[in-house]
């Protein structure tokens, strides 16, 4: 299921442009680009055309969005764990 720039912002709690860094310039999300006349294929089969949109729109994988914010969650607790055992040995 695709979701919004907007929508993976919020999962991610980062702000859109942060979210468009680490797709664009990290290649650490994977980002689909919605232009005008581009076709959206619904779940039930049937089609609709963007029109009208000035601006490119992003979507994101929902289970990579979830994907991602796993990985960064661990890297935090990965990172709490590390100063807590340096705190406690001494280093």
């Amino acid at each position: 299921m695709r979701i919004t720039l907007q929508q993976a912002a919020d999962i991610l709690n980062r702000s859109e442009d942060e979210v468009l860094f680490i797709s664009l310039h990290e290649n650490r999300l994977e980002s689909h680009q919605k232009m005008d006349n581009d076709i959206v294929y619904n779940e039930d089969g049937t089609v609709r055309f963007v029109e009208g949109d000035r601006d490119p729109s992003w979507e994101f994988e929902l289970e990579d969005v979830l994907t991602f914010k796993k990985e960064m969650e661990e890297g935090l607790v990965g990172e709490v764990e590390e100063i807590l055992n340096d705190t406690t040995t001494g280093n």
